[in-house]
């Protein structure tokens, strides 16, 4: 049962899970803020403003507000603050870019509910993207307990749902590596427990399958950074290790990057601060 109330701040990517998310929490919240962010490295960020107005358009144009927040300062600290001691402490882990970014995003989401009075946060994680550190359960229990630190409930609606049968070139990687440790299998597009098929019923989407497709990719930002994320966790951590030792250290560097951001979130005021912030 996903909470209600006056309004909700969702991480927007204009994707499938992100969208759906979305479509959900409109029937729980009075107003719903779609937050895209940008820095160094997106693309076309503004592909997100075609989800945007498709949701405008079936469940009403003053139901959302769309703001665009970039985060490069934010996360150009998040990257390299106590870098040497990170790497003494957790190995390579600094590498592991996709998460970065994603807790930069994080962050300031928490200084966006702050100066808005929103007191909920939503956004499209999904269990099956399985080696993405903000959608492993673990980390996503250390975000919330980051947010809760500050008066704001985090959760994710589409978390429990399924993959689909098609998935982009990553997961494929990441299910034929993991096949070793696992019965890891991506589901058919015709379970009804995946987004794109609740988005499809919904009406916002043309088939139950576009994951990852040609219409997908035309609705959200494009970032090829995560070519280092991937070569840091397929080529050469999971080269040797496990998924659950993977899993674990990754819980432990983001326990301790929360723990940094929680402190730099406290001291928002600081003049420094809150130009990386702002």
């Amino acid at each position: 049962m996903n909470p209600s109330g006056k309004a909700v701040a969702i991480l927007f990517s204009g994707g499938t899970d992100s969208t759906l998310t979305a479509a959900m929490l409109q029937e729980n919240f009075e107003k719903v803020h779609l937050v895209t962010y940008d820095r160094f490295g997106f693309h076309a960020t503004d592909n997100t403003a075609v989800q945007t107005q498709a949701l405008k358009e079936r469940y009403g144009e003053d139901r959302f507000v769309h703001t665009f927040l970039n985060v490069d300062k934010l996360f150009q600290h998040v990257s390299y603050e106590n870098y040497f001691e990170n790497i003494k402490k957790h190995g390579l882990f600094n590498l592991s870019t996709c998460g970065l970014c994603k807790l930069s995003m994080h962050v300031r989401t928490i200084k966006y509910c702050i100066d808005n009075e929103v007191y909920f946060v939503a956004d499209g994680a999904n269990q099956a993207m399985t080696m993405e550190p903000a959608q492993m359960k673990p980390v996503i229990d250390e975000m919330k307990r980051m947010y809760a630190h500050f008066g704001i409930t985090y959760f994710n609606p589409v978390f429990e749902m399924d993959g689909p049968e098609d998935k982009d070139f990553i997961n494929k990687s990441n299910a034929k590596l993991l096949a070793r440790e696992s019965d890891y299998s991506v589901a058919s597009f015709e379970n009804e427990k995946t987004p794109g098929f609740r988005l499809y019923k919904m009406g916002l989407a043309p088939s139950p399958n576009v994951k990852g497709s040609d219409y997908d990719k035309k609705r959200q930002p494009r970032c090829f950074q995560f070519i280092i994320f991937n070569i840091f966790a397929l080529k050469y951590f999971m080269a040797n290790k496990t998924y659950e030792e993977y899993t674990d250290l990754t819980t432990k560097f983001y326990s301790d990057k929360i723990k940094s951001m929680i402190k730099l979130i406290e001291n928002r005021n600081d003049k420094k601060v809150k130009e990386m912030l702002d």
